[in-house]
């Protein structure tokens, strides 16, 4: 073996250690949240055990996007099928999707998959998923920006759903949704709350080397 040999072999073997801790990792939230579900189903409407669970779902979501390593890159269309699809109706489903081809890194599949969740959890509970004519519409664009960069503009939209209310009454979800925002540069994101529905916009300004689009 050569000098120039030895650190493909070890960045294989970096990869493969990698992969398989992922593999586990999924197994293992999977495990969890089976077990939270069994353990505490005489507790099943409790609020907080309902909570509870629906975190370790929301890991669960996150974990199976199918872009799990650095590296990876996950489909914006992907992100939100397999994010959306667990609490939405299969034979009725009422979260329109719509938008060009656009992978995103790992770390903001990651991002936009939590978002998602909490905002499709939400819906759900209070929002346009509460009732039985409520819709929600999700589109994405891509913008150009100067100095090499693009912009995700995401736009969840919500309608005919119960007149809006304090969104989440500032629970976990609206706490997270507000710390994941404000705590990276890259990140804008606006809430509103019109008498109609909720609409929330995400905006991600990424290099070229962290988003890709036909």
């Amino acid at each position: 073996m050569t000098e120039t040999d030895a650190p493909r072999t070890d960045d294989a073997l970096a990869s493969l250690a990698i992969e398989e801790a992922q593999h586990r990792s999924r197994n293992l939230i999977a495990l969890a949240v089976a077990l939270a579900h069994q353990s505490l189903i005489g507790l099943r409407h409790d609020p907080e055990v309902v909570a509870f669970i629906d975190r370790l779902r929301s890991l669960d979501a996150v974990a199976r996007i199918g872009c799990e390593v650095a590296g990876d890159f996950c489909s914006v269309e992907r992100i939100a099928e397999q994010v959306t699809q667990r609490l939405d109706d299969p034979l009725s489903p009422r979260i329109t999707r719509s938008g060009p081809y656009v992978a995103l890194a790992s770390r903001w599949a990651h991002l936009v998959a939590i978002v998602l969740h909490e905002l499709t959890a939400n819906a759900l509970r209070h929002g346009a998923l509460s009732n039985a004519s409520g819709r929600i519409s999700l589109r994405w664009a891509i913008a150009h920006t100067d100095g090499g960069e693009e912009t995700l503009h995401l736009v969840w939209r919500e309608t005919d759903g119960p007149v809006s209310i304090a969104f989440g009454r500032q629970g976990f979800g609206s706490r997270l949704l507000r710390d994941l925002v404000t705590s990276n540069r890259r990140c804008e994101a606006t809430l509103r709350l019109p008498a109609n529905g909720l609409v929330y916009t995400l905006d991600l300004h990424l290099p070229q080397s962290e988003l890709r689009h036909g």
